[in-house]
């Protein structure tokens, strides 16, 4: 297996916040390049064992970042978990993903794909499925869309009070920069306890929203909840036609996502073309819990083989 290496960085947003970033690299020339998106009370130096072993045996680069009021994108007290409403969480990624395509010499020969896991799948639909044409005439090319466990709904385990969520969206009508701290249960996230254990202890992983963002996460979930259902009507504002291929994956036993509503959603969305069996794919994990990518007993390299192969079988359809 080749080494792979991985550096650190910056870059800002339009509105001069300074993100940290953070890049893994083939040995060998990358052939396609991966966004990734992570989720909520999460930061992407975690992510480096998994993006380690990925770049370390597919040709293929990773780049991310913290995303905004997460990890050492936080500068001070205030900026944390200040996430902001939709309108800044979409802008947030476009931006990121045009730096992103910034550093690809040739992205028609070398792709880039969006990896998105919980909150960051669920974000990466709203943008992905989000029929404003701004993001699809602004934004850079997009070969495909990886999710691994997407937030599209809650599993009934994590689901907070409806009595403290109805109340929360009041007080937000008037303080929105009010925090809130919505606690996950770390034996939820994966089955490897030394995993737990590093979500637990980590400072940074503050499980902390402002109201205003929480609020908005809450609303995209309702949203793509409803488009998953497909009796009901598409939510204003998105779309049921994949607009790239995509590669789904959920945890059959992920007790912070639902693997039933996830599952709901991909059925639901048309394909990007029906002609090709690669261009929607479902994979279930059997017994795996919410971060497939962390998970022990083999679980988390048969995911990587599969996104590996998936993103070169694309890259070559693509690019040939």
């Amino acid at each position: 297996m080749a080494k792979s290496t991985s550096t650190s960085g910056s870059f800002k947003l339009s509105d001069g916040l300074e993100v940290y970033s953070r890049v893994w690299e083939p040995s060998e020339p990358p052939k396609a390049h991966i966004a990734f998106l992570h989720g909520f009370s999460d930061r992407i130096d975690h992510y480096d064992p998994f993006f380690t072993l990925l770049t370390s045996t597919y040709p293929i680069k990773v780049h991310s970042w913290d995303r905004r009021g997460w990890g050492k994108s936080v500068h001070s007290k205030s900026q944390i978990g200040d996430i902001g409403p939709t309108s800044q969480v979409l802008r947030e990624i476009n931006e990121g993903l045009i730096h992103i395509a910034s550093t690809i010499p040739d992205i028609k020969q070398t792709p880039l794909f969006v990896l998105g896991h919980s909150m960051g799948g669920q974000e990466s639909a709203c943008y992905l499925l989000s029929t404003d044409p701004a993001y699809r005439k602004d934004g850079p090319p997009i070969a495909g869309w990886i999710l691994d466990a997407p937030y599209i709904g809650l599993d009934p385990a994590s689901q907070p009070s409806w009595i403290i969520v109805n109340a929360l969206k009041f007080v937000a009508k008037f303080i929105p920069k009010m925090k809130h701290t919505q606690e996950l249960d770390v034996k939820f996230v994966c089955r490897d306890v030394a995993v737990q254990e590093m979500y637990k202890n980590d400072p940074l992983c503050h499980n902390t929203g402002t109201l205003e963002g929480l609020q908005d996460l809450l609303q995209r979930e309702h949203d793509l909840t409803t488009l998953s259902q497909s009796s009901e009507p598409v939510p204003l504002g998105l779309t049921s036609k994949l607009p790239v291929p995509v590669f789904w994956a959920h945890g059959s036993k992920d007790m912070i996502t639902s693997y039933s509503i996830s599952k709901n959603l991909f059925e639901r969305l048309e394909s990007y073309d029906e002609t090709d069996p690669d261009a929607k794919t479902w994979k279930s994990f059997e017994g795996g819990y919410h971060q497939i990518h962390a998970e022990p007993e083999g679980m988390k390299e048969e995911f990587m083989r599969d996104v590996g192969e998936w993103v070169l079988k694309l890259t070559g359809k693509v690019v040939g």
